[in-house]
């Protein structure tokens, strides 16, 4: 009865798969539970504080209030990355 010879070497990158996938993932998890201020928020994107606010207040950001605080999601900010670049040079 033969066996593979390299059926160790394809369980062991089966495995390395595996490890890397959930390192990729892991990334995600952790920007679903990240928060910005306004002033973060206005850094990340390089545009000004109230530019953020104003797009916030309008609706074009999601955020939301804690308090007179506004905060606004890690994932939101990158979808609305697109948006606000775009809205900035709109008058």
């Amino acid at each position: 009865m033969q066996t593979n010879p390299f059926q160790t070497i394809l369980d062991e990158l089966g495995e390395v798969k595996q490890l890397l996938h959930s390192i990729q993932k892991e990334p995600e998890l952790e920007l679903k539970k990240k928060f910005y201020s306004f002033k973060e928020a206005s850094e990340i994107l390089k545009v000004d504080y109230q530019t953020i606010r104003s797009h916030v207040l309008k609706g074009n950001i999601k955020a939301e209030q804690l308090g007179r605080f506004y905060r606004i999601n890690h994932l939101d900010l990158m979808a609305a990355l697109k948006d606000v670049k775009s809205l900035k040079y709109k008058r």
